[in-house]
Formats: structure tokens, sequence, C-alpha cells
């Protein structure tokens, strides 16, 4: 018996090695003719693209149906589906036009069938359905852009900055997201020819609009500031955690200010500029050296700005204040999954613009004194951490 088992063992090896050696079966028959081809075509057109129908031959040698097209001229796609569907999705056409679509059907040995030809029409395709527009801005220009079909989309700015008879790119913004504004600063106040269009991932591009625009006067308000907490204000998580933080130009995730959870959202926190100015923007950085507060917990969502020249000194959120905003982070990217583009936009700072609206009907009013008010976290539960990293302010000073 201890014999038998021993050659058993020993021709273990030889077994595996004889396995590896033989690798992966292909059964197809290179000699097979090619599938006939799809039959019973419909076609569903969709903004800038197509869905086709068919029903698939009865051949075992089908391996896949592939769609040939062009999307301008010159410039071909391929789309494939496997054998077990009986649909295609065609992407990527730029107009709205008629074009010719050719279906095959393919082998397992290559071998294609002769073509199908459909002809689709796709409605008006994304980067023609978005719409942009130019406007000025403190310290610049901004592009404000409505995406319905929350696609993929590069804006590209363009301008004569150094004034050479031609337009050249300033910036390129990437988003999906379904409305967006995108500022551009540190231009000068005098007036500029600006432009902007939109391109899609398949290098189709909208129409180019021009502006002549004048961005409006701004600067840094210089720090440091100064505390100045106030009855209802939140309580620190520890004393470690100061107010002062946002203001000591550290952007590591070596110093932040924390808040307590152990009340309820919304929470407040006050600082003194110690001068009188006018706000125009601020950009805020979370606390973004690690991934538990990021878009997550502690992360501010929705917040309003309130200012104020004399406080009531009994923390009361009166006529006193003046609301100068309301602002929702928005992450970049869709779900709740934290992706990288995420990150870097956290950590490069979140701008924030004040502007008129229902909830501020002047916001560009002096004000000295501001207090923080946060709303919503991304925990999104009614106790929550709020921390912020920093924050810069622009405005005008007071004389």
């Amino acid at each position: 018996m201890k014999r038998i088992i021993y050659i058993i063992f020993s021709l273990m090896p030889v077994i595996w090695i004889g396995c590896k050696e033989e690798g992966r079966l292909d059964h197809f028959d290179d000699g097979a003719p090619p599938p006939a081809k799809v039959t019973d075509v419909t076609v569903h057109n969709i903004p800038g693209g197509a869905v086709l129908k068919y029903t698939v031959p009865a051949d075992k040698n089908l391996s896949y149906v592939q769609a040939v097209y062009e999307i301008r001229p010159g410039v071909q796609r391929e789309t494939k589906s496997s054998y077990y569907k009986d649909s295609l999705v065609l992407e990527g056409f730029g107009d709205t036009r008629m074009y010719d679509v050719k279906l095959y059907s393919v082998g397992k040995n290559e071998k294609a069938s002769e073509p199908f030809t459909v002809q689709v029409f796709p409605t008006i395709p994304p980067v023609l359905l978005a719409t942009k527009q130019l406007k000025e801005t403190f310290g610049g220009v901004s592009v404000e852009i409505e995406n319905p079909g929350k696609t993929n989309l590069a804006i590209v700015l363009m301008a004569d900055t150094a004034q050479m008879g031609y337009q050249s790119v300033l910036h390129t913004f990437y988003t999906s997201l379904e409305r967006a504004s995108f500022p551009y600063r540190g231009l000068d106040t005098v007036p500029g020819n600006y432009s902007v269009y939109l391109r899609d991932r398949w290098n189709n591009l909208s129409d180019t609009i021009t502006a002549t625009l004048s961005p409006w006067f701004e600067e840094e308000i210089n720090k440091p500031w100064m505390e100045s907490t106030l009855p209802n204000d939140a309580q620190l998580i520890a004393s470690t955690y100061t107010v002062s933080n946002i203001w000591n130009n550290n952007y590591t995730n070596a110093s932040y200010t924390y808040f307590s959870d152990m009340q309820p959202l919304p929470q407040m926190f006050t600082w003194d500029f110690g001068k009188t100015i006018i706000m125009s923007r601020f950009k805020m950085w979370p606390r973004g050296g690690t991934l538990d507060d990021l878009w997550t917990r502690a992360h501010p969502r929705i917040f309003e700005l309130w200012g104020s020249t004399e406080p009531n000194p009994d923390g009361s959120l009166d006529e006193s204040w003046i609301p100068l905003g309301r602002f929702e982070c928005v992450k970049p990217t869709p779900g709740t999954a934290v992706t990288q583009e995420d990150i870097d936009f956290a950590r490069a700072g979140i701008d924030f613009e004040l502007m008129q609206d229902d909830f501020a009907s002047n916001p560009f009013v002096p004000v000295r004194y501001i207090r923080f008010r946060t709303l919503e976290t991304f925990s999104f539960t009614s106790t929550s951490y709020v921390s912020v990293q920093e924050i810069n302010v622009w405005g005008l000073y007071m004389q």
C-alpha cells in the first residue's frame, strides 16, 4: 500500500505539468463560413446616439454583433455586443442628421457576415443640449452651465490676455454635474474679450459664445483674524481645535477646528475680522488629511454665513445679523463613493461666491463679524461633528 501511495504522489507533478502545458482549448472551426446577417432591425434614436434592436442568426458559430459607423467624416467607431444580447447602443454623434450604420454578425473564427446597413437619426447630442453663459465676477470671470444630460463635458475658457490679436485657452474645467458655475480668477479689472465652448469625450464641440467682460475689483482679506465666541456657539471637541485654526494658513491635516457632536445641528461658530469689510467670496478647505471626514462625517454640506457690525452679545441670531448666503458643498462625482477627483477637488479648496437670492437679498453690506452656521454635514444625521480646516476671504476694506 505504501508503495502505491508513493507512486501516486510521485506522478502528481507530471500530471500537473501536463495540465499546465496544455493551456486553453478554443473550440471553433476556422473553416466555418461567416454567420448570416442579423434580421428584424429596429432603431430608437436617443440624444447623440441610437439603440438598435435585432434578431441574431441561429448559428452556433456566432460570437458577437458589431456596428461600424462614422460619428463625423473620417472618424469611425465600432461597438460590439455579445450573441447573448439582442441590442447595441451607439454613442458619440455630434449632430442631428442621418448616419449610416453597418451591422455585422461575426463568428468565433472572426469571419464577418455581409453588412446589414441601417440609418439612424440621433436627437440633439448632450454637448449641444447643454447651455453655457459667461459672466463677470469678483477678480475674474465665470462660466455657468446647465447640463441636463449630466454628461461628462470639458468647458474650455479662452481669452486674449496677452493682447496678441487671438484667443488662447485660459483653463479647461471638467464636469458631469447638471448645473454648476466655474470661476476663473486673477484677472485684471480692464475690459477683455472672453469665449467659451464645450467638448464631449468624442471631441464633438458646441458653438462658441463670446462676451466682453470687466472683472470686478477685490482683494484678499488679510489674516490673522480674531476669535469671538458668543453664547449659542458650538462647543469645541477639545481646546486644541480652536476657531483660530481656520486662519493660520496651515492647509494640512495638522491644523483645523473641530466641534462636538454633543449638540444638534444647526451648529454655529463666530469670528471677528478686526476691520469692517464687504465680502465678495470665500474659499473653504474641509478637513482633508483623512478620508474619515472628507465628504463624509464632519464635512459641512449645507451651511450659511451671517454678518454683523455689532452682534447681540447674548448670541441671538436676530436682526443684528444679516444673511450673506446659504451654500452647499457639491461633490464632483455622483454617488457616495469618494473618488480621487473628489479628494483633489476638496483639497484644492472649495470656492463660494456671495450673490443676491431669496435667502440673502443684500449680501454686499459692511460686516466685521461672521457667523458660520452648519445646517447639514455629509453624515446626514441630526447631530454631527463639524470640522473646517481653513478659510480664505476676499472683498473690499471699508475706509
